[in-house]
């Protein structure tokens, strides 16, 4: 369980709740396109590297 404090009333709270049990604000997290995007830039820099890495062992 991870531990995040709230932008409201500074109080803590599990990262995954929606809102603040304390004061009801709204918790951001990280949206599924963001997610998304995160994952998809890793798997083209990590084939990238196999590219150059075959490339100058090949070659």
């Amino acid at each position: 369980m991870t531990i995040v404090h709230c932008r409201e009333c500074h109080q803590d709270v599990e990262r995954h709740a929606k809102t603040c049990p304390h004061c009801h604000a709204e918790i951001p997290g990280e949206s599924k396109l963001l997610l998304a995007a995160k994952y998809a830039l890793f798997f083209v820099i990590l084939a990238a590297l196999i590219y150059v890495l075959f490339n100058f062992v090949g070659g």
